[in-house]
């Protein structure tokens, strides 16, 4: 059985009460890790690959203060030379490892996806390159793909529904909430905004998902993101009102790319 207490103060201790069934018996008691933890034991485990480090940093929910019992701690570490090592020494941490070459190879990629992990990312080594990757200028055009890659998903799954409207598979919508965040990544870099769940929830909830369908399709990105396969049934219709959000959405943020884009280049222009 699993239970969560709080601990309540006892003179110059904390104790945690169980029920009187519990007496005698073994009870481990599990600590959340704060940030500081975190750092810690991460800088522990990295000492023998620290001459080729160039910055750890955490991102993530941990990193916007939105984790819960469930949340993944997430680290970037950027180093000098390639080393797939330092992912494997870790085992209940999510490692991305980028050499710098790679870091600025995304950002001039797919600065979609790169530049909101740096600019939430709390810094455990070397502040002073993350701010200067985070003040890199990005190309609003390279946005496109994710736009074009979101119409296509949509085709995709819609002509799955259409074949077979009785079997929807969950993927479907691991899919589909993977783009709705991408796109709302690219809304906080054209208003310099911070990356959030809150505003993302706001979202799908404003535009018609109901809180108990957004509360099944979370679960169910959640489990395949952590590699578990949910068991949930998708119906037709509630998968189909998550797609016409998207589809509304994208066309928001496609307008104000494209708004974004022009008016840079007039800036740019009247400059030379």
């Amino acid at each position: 059985m699993r239970l969560i207490k709080q601990a309540v103060e006892i003179g110059n201790g904390a104790a945690v009460y169980v029920p009187r069934e519990y007496a005698g018996k073994e009870v481990e008691i599990i600590i959340p890790e704060g940030i500081d933890e975190i750092k810690k034991r991460v800088l522990n485990k990295l000492i023998n690959f620290m001459p080729n480090v160039l910055g750890i940093y955490l991102y993530g929910s941990y990193a916007r203060n939105e984790q819960t019992k469930e949340s993944d701690i997430d680290i970037l570490i950027l180093t000098r030379e390639k080393d797939d090592k330092i992912k494997y020494i870790f085992e209940d941490i999510d490692i991305r490892v980028l050499t710098l070459e790679e870091t600025n190879k995304a950002i001039e990629s797919f600065p979609a996806i790169i530049i909101p992990i740096l600019r939430e990312s709390i810094s455990f080594v070397n502040p002073l390159l993350l701010e200067e990757l985070k003040k890199r200028k990005f190309d609003l055009k390279k946005f496109i793909w994710h736009f074009d890659d979101t119409k296509r998903i949509i085709k995709i799954i819609e002509k799955f529904i259409e074949i077979n409207e009785e079997e929807i598979s969950n993927s479907h919508i691991y899919s589909l909430i993977m783009r709705i965040r991408v796109l709302y990544m690219i809304e906080s870099l054209i208003k310099n905004k911070s990356f959030n769940n809150i505003d993302i929830k706001k979202i799908l909830l404003n535009n018609g998902l109901s809180k108990r369908i957004y509360n099944k399709f979370y679960f169910i990105y959640n489990k395949i993101r952590n590699n578990e396969e949910p068991k949930d049934k998708i119906n037709k219709n509630e998968i189909l009102i998550l797609i016409k959000i998207i589809k509304k959405y994208l066309g928001k943020i496609e307008n104000e790319t494209e708004k974004k884009i022009r008016k840079r280049n007039n800036l740019f222009r009247r400059a030379n």
